[in-house]
């Protein structure tokens, strides 16, 4: 790709996550008040800071170094580069471009790792393990991270990184080091499938349509897709051609903008499917009904205390129906389970925080049911006890 076209593609991409985090944010910063944003709205800042930062990265690699890097020479070719030549600094420059890219890019996707684990302790609050499975999360990303940053800074001597003559190696090499390729697929990969096998108990029990459940799978299991972006940036790397620090800045571009965008999607979907419903609802008002989700206005199936409407599949009571004993989920604790925080899939994605903002005309009413038990005693001596028995048995005597 000309590297004028990739520099629009590349921005393109930075500008509509940027609308994308700016929406999660002031939205949710709506909902729960700005004093009270959860940990993982807070990490989407840095991780747009971040983001950006690395779309410039990749804007310098490709259109100011030219894919210049430390590789892609034979000892020959590297020997007669003379250091005061414009591709020498060009060279030299590009590789201490990529490294930084890298670190940039590895921040990057375990800040969003994090922001996940968050996010799911906010979603299985009263789940039961599921502060243990968020815990394990933690310690791995954590691990993980560690091990790969420092897997890419400090396998060599950190001046041999950009180093032209005479050839550092191929791990020296940050556009097209193998090490660190393996490292960053590898680290990347078992951090995204552990992260995205969490919620999958929960959905698969859910009592949910085949469908929807499917559709939530599928929301939550986004890092598929980064993965992918992913090994086709490592392939590049692997292939150690001419090429290769090109091609690495434009796919970790578009890596990181999947990335962003899925991990707000789940965030964002309430408040787009709501915004959906209040259309659909406001165009068939003059029916009394609507087609969407079989919502009737008034009816039994109406807007939460947090905004959301009740479609009453994960496990919450029909509207206007037959009163049943609420569903259970099986992974849940007594007395303080999932689905008592959580009515549908909605607030689910939603999560609790927004049980705290009434939005419609009228927030549904809860119906406290008291009963009250009174319980007297009096005392009797055991001289009027035994009158009273010899009155019965005088009774019962003059009776036959």
């Amino acid at each position: 790709m000309p590297a004028d076209l990739f520099t629009v593609e590349a921005w393109t991409y930075n500008a509509i996550d940027i609308v994308v985090v700016a929406a999660r944010v002031a939205l949710r910063g709506r909902l729960t008040g700005w004093r009270n944003m959860a940990p993982d709205d807070i990490l989407m800042i840095a991780v747009i800071l971040l983001y950006t930062a690395e779309t410039a990265t990749a804007h310098y690699v490709v259109e100011i170094w030219h894919g210049l890097a430390n590789s892609g020479m034979t000892d020959a070719e590297r020997a007669a580069l003379d250091p005061n030549s414009t591709e020498y600094y060009f060279r030299v420059k590009g590789s201490q471009t990529q490294l930084f890219g890298w670190l940039v890019y590895i921040v990057l996707l375990w800040t969003l790792k994090a922001a996940w684990l968050f996010f799911y302790r906010r979603l299985g609050t009263g789940v039961d393990r599921m502060p243990l499975k968020i815990n394990i999360g933690f310690g791995l990303v954590g691990a993980t991270f560690f091990a790969t940053f420092f897997t890419v800074l400090a396998a060599c001597p950190i001046e041999k990184h950009w180093q032209i003559n005479p050839d550092p190696g191929n791990i020296c090499q940050p556009a097209v080091s193998r090490p660190a390729a393996f490292m960053v697929i590898t680290t990347n990969l078992v951090t995204d499938f552990y992260i995205m096998a969490i919620p999958f108990p929960m959905i698969w029990s859910a009592r949910i349509s085949m469908t929807k459940k499917v559709g939530l799978l599928v929301m939550f299991s986004g890092g598929l897709i980064t993965a992918v972006f992913g090994g086709l940036r490592c392939g590049y790397i692997l292939q150690n051609s001419p090429q290769g620090p090109k091609l690495t800045g434009e796919w970790s571009c578009r890596e990181s903008f999947v990335a962003v965008f899925i991990s707000n999607f789940p965030v964002l979907f309430p408040f787009l499917h709501r915004a959906w419903l209040r259309s659909r609802l406001g165009s068939s008002s003059g029916r009394g009904h609507s087609s969407a989700g079989g919502l009737t206005p008034g009816a039994g199936n109406t807007k939460s205390s947090g905004g959301a409407i009740k479609l009453s599949t994960m496990g919450g009571k029909a509207g206007g129906g037959k009163k049943g004993k609420k569903y259970m989920h099986p992974l849940s604790l007594p007395g303080e389970t999932f689905y008592d925080r959580f009515g549908s899939e909605e607030e689910i994605i939603e999560g609790k925080d927004g049980a705290d903002k009434k939005d419609g005309p009228k927030a549904e009413e809860d119906i406290n049911v008291t009963t009250e038990w009174r319980v007297q005693s009096h005392e009797v001596d055991a001289e009027t006890v035994e009158h009273e028995r010899r009155h019965r048995i005088t009774a019962g005597y003059h009776a036959r």
